[in-house]
């Protein structure tokens, strides 16, 4: 087989490779995502491995199904902790006295009405209240809220699959532990093994510390939200702390999220209140809180964390995630760091030489 044609068939294979993980996308996610966990599980395993009972060492399915089990157990523990402060929110939601709150929005509307009379929002002949009511009625309809009730099931269902393939997957990925190295190593050409071996080590080494870096950012964001809210008097202050932490992990958008979720729940379970001498000094003072630990983790934890974890500038974390934002939205800014990480393992070993690529590149070694 000529040079030429081997060049051609690698290329068309390539093609081929791309359009096949396109369309089995889905699949691809199970196994990224199955492949991340069976990453932080790892050394689980390891250690579970070498445990002994009498002379012999526990089986490596045993380990990696006790490793899936704590991770539940984890998750199940969580839930155990919200499941009373949700029940709490729910229980305050049941005993709004609807007339009272019916009133007390109609005044606030009102009042907001003849505020806004002195503007024109419609800009033709329409009053403000009649062009509001149009806008909300265009914004939202019957067959929104179906399919939004149709969506619910949907996602529920997927959940339920995605979960059990992602489980699936990972007991295999920890069972064997070299198995995604092996599939990697087969499909690499052999004048290329050493190079790969290399990407794959530098890999798991710089997105270990990343996984590791989104726990801190997450505990940090719950404690110092928590603490904020609760010097505040906010009810449920833990378990709007922990959401936000969460949602925090989505660039950008997630701690307005967390901001409206905190502001939601403080204001269901605090109807009672009267709107403009107590329930809008305790919106400002939720909102205060998240403005100021947006600040601290923008300009304080998120440089020291990620810039460490995955040794990037942070004006070049910013600009990739707000590449990846504008590319794929907010799936896009959540992938962009490991992406990016592995992107730049790869050129470093491949592209080395370049000058744009060395410079982007020298850091990862540290």
């Amino acid at each position: 087989m000529s040079k030429n044609l081997r060049y051609i068939l690698g290329i068309i294979g390539g093609i081929l490779l791309c359009l096949a993980l396109w369309y089995f996308q889905t699949i691809v996610n199970y196994v990224i995502v199955a492949a991340v966990i069976s990453l932080v599980g790892a050394p689980i395993v390891r250690l579970l491995r070498k445990i002994k009972i009498g002379k012999r060492e526990i089986p490596s399915s045993v380990a990696a199904i006790l490793t899936i089990a704590s991770f539940l157990l984890i998750i199940f523990l969580f839930l155990n902790i919200f499941a009373p402060l949700v029940a709490e929110e729910a229980q305050a939601l049941s005993q709004i006295d609807v007339e009272a709150f019916s009133a007390n929005l109609n005044n606030q509307f009102e009042s907001t009405m003849s505020y806004l009379e002195q503007f024109n929002l419609s800009g033709d002949d329409r009053s403000n209240e009649a062009f509001l009511v149009e806008q909300l009625q265009a914004l939202v309809s019957f067959g929104d809220i179906r399919g939004i009730f149709n969506n619910i099931f949907g996602v529920i269902g997927n959940a339920v699959i995605a979960l059990f393939s992602v489980l699936f997957i990972t007991f295999f990925f920890l069972q064997d532990g070299n198995m995604v190295n092996r599939i990697i190593l087969t499909l690499t050409p052999d004048k290329r093994m050493d190079e790969m071996k290399s990407i794959i080590l530098q890999t798991k080494k710089l997105l270990s510390r990343y996984f590791v870096g989104l726990v801190a950012q997450v505990s940090i964001i719950t404690l110092l939200v928590t603490l904020g809210l609760s010097i505040f008097g906010v009810e449920n202050a833990f378990l709007i702390g922990f959401l936000a932490g969460l949602v925090n992990l989505v660039p950008y958008l997630g701690p307005i999220i967390g901001a409206l979720i905190g502001i939601f729940i403080a204001v269901t379970t605090n109807l009672q209140m009267d709107f403009n001498s107590e329930l809008l000094p305790l919106i400002l003072s939720i909102g205060g809180v998240f403005l100021t630990v947006q600040l601290i983790d923008n300009f304080v934890i998120q440089p020291f964390i990620f810039s460490n974890s995955v040794n990037a500038h942070p004006l070049e974390i910013f600009i990739v995630i707000s590449m990846a934002g504008a590319l794929a939205g907010v799936g896009g800014m959540i992938l962009a760091i490991p992406a990016y990480t592995l992107i730049r393992i790869i050129a470093s070993e491949f592209l080395s030489g370049f000058k744009v690529v060395d410079s982007l590149t020298r850091n990862l070694d540290e």
